[in-house]
């Protein structure tokens, strides 16, 4: 799968130091390898780095392997690298073993071949239109579905276009399965989700190791300290004028030596002369090991060294044997006799055994009820015990509940997380055009399974792959009917999610798979909405496409003459004037010349005053940052295309003071390292950028107020907070006045534009004493 040379080399550059840098830490993570993960990770970016070095792979490509389609789902790794596996490929699942072993004639070494071309067969086609007219199926990555589209267009006598898509599938029967795996028994409807599965907990709770620092806390109470104690007790013993070894009683030395060994076998890895080092205990037996064995051999400084350990001891606990000193060595004993957390982890987790492994709870009650009579024989428990708020937490993390529920529940803790979840119901709404049962919920099923592909690093503006493209859903597009009940499901769904995540995470810039979900909802709403994604900064080529320019405008048409546009110091005219770009087929992987470049992009590289065509990371992420705040980064677009200032209106005041808050939690945090420190300061101005928007979306009295709260919360800051972060709040404060905040203003006013970018070190951090280099 080797390209040509000519293309290789335009792209030999792509990702190697980046992917050398991954492999790096995988190699260096420390710790146990929990179940072959960090041995897969070296695996797989090695893989990167040879595709690299051979030439073998063309990253930035939307098909980035020779004689491989862009519909087959890729093995992806963080920065969008393929590894050159494929996720329906590999070796056999468990499931296509068992298959295989229950059909006569499967041949070894080629099962997955010959079970693709089992399921053409009539008894085979009869399984699978069994399976979609039952929904008994589960759908884990997109080509799984293949096979039962085949079914069902062969159900509907659409013989030609039925073996259409076997011709094109049918190059990769050998690699690839293209038939479902068995069903797990729940039903593909999803009004409730959860973050994480029954099996994802129940693996944890099973895996929870004993604590090393509990027992030997528990080992030092139960029999340390009773060893001590007697230690202290045998040398009351032989005080006479306040002074210890001056009279041994009769049987003195046996039960010293006794003690000693008893000692001992209690540590047995530290010597005496260890011990002495470590604590008094062990100084006191070793002491009491000389004295059993030679008592006349023990010099003055030893003797002192008793007195001065038995007189502290008195002195703090009273006699060892008093009744007080044993009331709180009981205390002690019981505080550590409760059964380990690791042992209750797995009578919780054999508890979580009765559920479905991929699905949620919903019902806490009998998981964490206290522990029952068969249980505490079984795990070695006390019963009544009551599960421990760790464990109950760790158990609460598999909860059932619309996504709003768990943000409420605080389960839900970033935007990143509803676009995970977020596809589960989007799908429904999507696939709700398909008027035939089986081949929505076949639908169903297909959109869960193509959400869950990574996306590929990309470049040269182009588009990752769509689920249309793929063979098996292009066959069957035309059974779609999108009415008006649909379209209007699909628009309310996505106000509702736009507006529960932003006030949920107001401070946080929409991720980019959420973007996505965003705008095929929007698609299946027929709206014409222009989302945007966040470019990353080390693969910006110069250019910016046409919806980027649209999003512009539309932010103009909203944000003009607002304290928004007076804060970054925007022209709404200059951006309503920006024109899309011609299309051009421009050498894939080539620089844009000037002529070519967009007006958005010469406009971002002007006012972030760099040049394009760098493919520095920092200046790229300078001109970005431009973009996002021109665009507003989808903001503009959601509250007035989606009429979000209107239905957010009475949350915006205390949106923008949420995200105040979070930014000065967030400046003053101690950092060690200065690229945490850059990280901190991009996502804080973020964060800023938000705030100012929400501000500027607020009527001018309520505006005034939240300003006002603002400037509150930032005068009960500490003084080194206040004096570093002053120029941004003068800024704001101009803004706030009407006035634009313009470089000659910045200067005579000592404001500041809070931005994330800088080439150089940044004003925030110049000041900052708090352990940043």
């Amino acid at each position: 799968m080797l390209r040509d040379d000519r293309e290789s080399n335009a792209n030999a550059g792509i990702g190697a130091g980046y992917a050398a840098f991954q492999l790096s830490r995988a190699l260096a993570a420390p710790g146990l390898d929990n179940n072959g993960q960090t041995s897969k990770r070296i695996e797989r970016w090695r893989n990167v780095i040879e595709n690299i070095l051979q030439g073998s792979a063309s990253y930035g490509s939307r098909t980035p392997f020779a004689d491989v389609p862009e519909w087959i789902t890729l093995e992806v790794v963080t920065g969008g690298f393929a590894t050159g596996q494929f996720m329906a490929g590999g070796a056999l699942t468990e499931y296509e073993r068992q298959l295989a072993a229950s059909i006569p004639g499967i041949r070894p070494g080629f099962e997955r071949l010959d079970l693709n071309t089992w399921h053409l067969t009539e008894e085979g086609i009869e399984v699978l239109q069994a399976k979609l007219a039952s929904g008994d199926y589960r759908i884990e990555v997109p080509e799984e579905a293949a096979l039962l589209t085949v079914a069902w267009l062969l159900g509907q006598q659409r013989t030609e276009n039925a073996w259409d898509l076997v011709e094109a599938i049918a190059p990769f029967f050998q690699q690839l399965r293209f038939f479902p795996m068995a069903s797990d028994g729940l039903p593909l409807s999803t009004a409730q989700v959860q973050v994480f599965t029954v099996g994802d907990v129940r693996a944890v709770l099973s895996n929870r190791p004993a604590q090393a620092r509990v027992a030997v806390q528990k080992h030092v109470v139960e029999t340390r300290l009773p060893l001590y104690d007697s230690a202290v007790s045998l040398f009351l013993l032989t005080y006479q004028d306040d002074w210890p070894c001056r009279r041994y009683p009769e049987g003195w030395f046996e039960q010293a030596n006794t003690l000693k060994q008893q000692f001992d076998a209690s540590c047995p890895s530290a010597s005496g002369e260890a011990e002495s080092s470590r604590d008094r205990a062990g100084e006191l037996f070793a002491l009491l090991g000389n004295c059993a064995s030679d008592a006349a051999s023990l010099t003055g400084r030893q003797v002192g060294r008793i007195r001065r350990i038995v007189d502290d001891f008195v002195r703090k606990h009273g006699h060892p044997e008093s009744e007080s000193h044993q009331k709180h060595r009981d205390s002690q004993r019981s505080h550590v006799s409760a059964p380990g957390h690791h042992l209750l982890a797995k009578a919780v987790a054999a508890r979580l055994s009765m559920y479905p492994g991929s699905d949620g709870v919903s019902d806490f009650s009998s998981l964490l009820q206290p522990v029952t009579c068969e249980e505490a024989s079984t795990y070695s428990l006390l019963t009544g015990s009551g599960i421990p708020p760790d464990i109950c937490r760790r158990v609460e993390r598999c909860r059932k509940g619309t996504i709003a529920e768990l943000i409420d529940k605080e389960l839900i803790t970033s935007g990143d997380t509803v676009a995970r979840l977020l596809p589960a119901i989007t799908a429904e709404i999507c696939s709700a055009g398909f008027r035939d049962t089986s081949l929505r919920m076949l639908s169903v099923a297909t959109y869960r399974a193509f959400r869950q592909r990574r996306s590929l690093l990309l470049l040269d503006l182009q588009s990752q792959v769509r689920m249309n493209e793929l063979p098996w859903v292009a066959a069957v597009e035309d059974q779609r009917e999108t009415d008006a009940v649909v379209a209007e499901a699909a628009k309310q769904f996505l106000i509702e999610s736009a507006a529960m995540t932003l006030c949920a995470f107001p401070q946080a810039i929409l991720p980019n798979k959420l973007i996505q979900e965003f705008a095929a909802l929007g698609a299946m709403a027929k709206l014409d909405l222009p989302f945007v994604e966040e470019v990353a900064s080390d693969i910006f080529m110069g250019t910016f496409s046409n919806k980027y320019i649209r999003s512009a405008r539309q932010a103009a048409s909203l944000t003009g003459g607002t304290l928004y546009a007076n804060y970054y110091d925007i022209d709404a005219s200059q951006l309503a004037m920006l024109h899309d770009q011609p299309k051009s087929r421009r050498k894939r992987f080539s620089r844009p010349d000037a002529s070519s470049r967009d007006a958005l992009a010469r406009l971002c590289a002007q006012r972030a005053d760099e040049r394009l065509g760098t493919w520095r990371p920092a200046i790229n992420g300078k001109i970005i940052e431009q973009q996002q705040i021109l665009t507003t980064q989808n903001l503009a677009l959601l509250f007035g295309e989606l009429g979000l200032k209107t239905l957010l209106k009475d949350r915006l005041a205390s949106m923008a003071e949420e995200c105040f808050r979070w930014i000065c939690i967030r400046q003053q945090m101690k950092l060690r390292f200065y690229h945490s420190s850059l990280v901190m300061i991009k996502n804080t101005a973020y964060a800023w950028r938000q705030m100012v928007f929400y501000l500027a979306m607020l009527d001018e009295t309520e505006r005034r107020y939240a300003i006002e709260r603002i400037e509150a919360h930032f005068a009960i800051q500490p003084s080194g907070f206040l004096e570093r972060f002053l120029p941004a709040i003068r800024g704001l404060r101009v803004a706030a006045s009407g006035a634009p905040l313009t470089e000659a203003r910045q200067a005579s006013e000592g404001a500041q534009v809070f931005i994330g970018w800088t080439t150089e070190r940044h004003w925030l951090l110049k000041l900052q004493t708090n352990g940043v280099a």
